[in-house]
């Protein structure tokens, strides 16, 4: 067996080890932390003073599979199996984008408007991230979210089941979906990366990731952005709000959009990065 004396100390100087070439000791470390909390339940406290336990050949085959995953990029939140997002533990796999430290500060930036919502319609849903964390943001809401893809809508409502939150997720294809539903937010983190921008991409995200989720035409970048306005001018209340992530590159093209649509207060906000991230309008 590579950990010869079944010592946990000795799994976590492999895995240490055998992941140094593409891991900072910090990002070692947080993983080793949650692989553990995984596997066995423990704090990082209880953690500490396991280093001598003697764990089974099954828990040193988890660790060594994680490893594997780990060098064949895989990304940690697909091997550990969930992601922490706007406070909620949600589901993840390769059947939708994982969601991202700036699609929560979307949820951010939505929660500081002075408005109670109450009828919620999220775009391009993936995961479910945004309808839940908004679901539990205003608890009082009706919050529905589309998808076309099959796999991210049945995700999705594992992880409405997993949260305990009560959102209406179905499959559609936004490019026809219609509606007599009137919302008073639609917000939506589509697609926008360009596919001539594939090449700039790291592994993790271009090999495990589903890349309808991800890419638009390189001739039409905003042709999600046009839809989603389209449906807004139709199931919008008046003075009702849409709430966009956006691409940095094309940050005042989405807004130019928007503004042409008679929509009012359109405004670009960045996220902690400081890119231009987030596009939040009213209808006017």
């Amino acid at each position: 067996m590579f950990v010869a004396d079944n010592l946990l100390a000795t799994a976590k100087k492999y895995f240490f080890n055998e992941l140094a070439s593409a891991f900072s000791p910090s990002e070692c470390k947080q993983m080793w932390l949650v692989l553990l909390e995984k596997r066995f339940g423990w704090s990082p406290a209880e953690q500490m003073l396991q280093l001598e336990t003697r764990v089974s050949e099954s828990d040193l085959l988890y660790f060594r599979s994680a490893v594997k995953r780990l060098q064949a990029q895989e990304p940690f939140q697909f091997v550990v199996g969930d992601t922490l997002f706007a406070g909620l533990v949600l589901k993840t796999d390769q059947r939708a984008l994982i969601p991202r430290p700036e699609t929560e500060e979307l949820i951010e930036l939505i929660s500081k408007q002075d408005r109670e919502f109450s009828s919620i319609l999220d775009l391009c849903t993936g995961t479910g991230c945004i309808a839940l964390a908004l679901q539990n943001e205003f608890p009082n809401a009706k919050v529905r979210g589309l998808d076309l893809s099959l796999d991210a809508i049945a995700l999705a409502q594992e992880n409405a089941l997993q949260t305990q939150l009560n959102v209406a997720f179905e499959v559609a294809d936004v490019f026809h979906w219609k509606s007599n539903a009137t919302f008073d937010l639609i917000v939506s983190n589509p697609p926008y990366i360009p596919s001539q921008e594939k090449a700039q991409m790291q592994p993790n995200v271009l090999n495990f990731e589903p890349h309808m989720a991800l890419f638009v035409p390189d001739n039409d970048p905003l042709v999600f952005y046009k839809q989603i306005i389209e449906i807004a001018q139709n199931c919008l209340f008046a003075e009702g709000f849409i709430a966009l992530e956006i691409h940095e590159n094309f940050a005042l093209e989405t807004q130019a959009l928007i503004e042409g649509a008679q929509f009012k207060n359109v405004q670009i906000h960045r996220d902690l990065q400081g890119k231009q991230r987030m596009i939040l309008a009213q209808k006017a």
